[in-house]
């Protein structure tokens, strides 16, 4: 079974693009890709945002794919 980490990461728009601004919390627990999806669905989490200069991503990443620059798909 192909493991996953659940990260939550902040970006802010710079007038023309998304950029990752630096600040990430990614899960100490492993989960498998359904159990990663269901808890990033953004009907999980309760959060209100008031700035639309920045903004919060709840994503799955497989644990194979840590401190890589891109991740491929097998």
């Amino acid at each position: 079974m192909k493991e996953f980490a659940l990260v939550i990461s902040m970006w802010g728009h710079t007038g023309v693009e998304w950029e990752f601004i630096g600040n990430q919390s990614i899960m100490k627990e492993t989960l498998s890709q359904e159990q990663c999806e269901f808890i990033s669905h953004e009907e999980m989490w309760n959060h209100e945002n008031q700035n639309k200069y920045y903004k919060i991503l709840i994503q799955c990443y497989p644990t194979d794919c840590a401190g890589k620059k891109e991740c491929e798909d097998d």
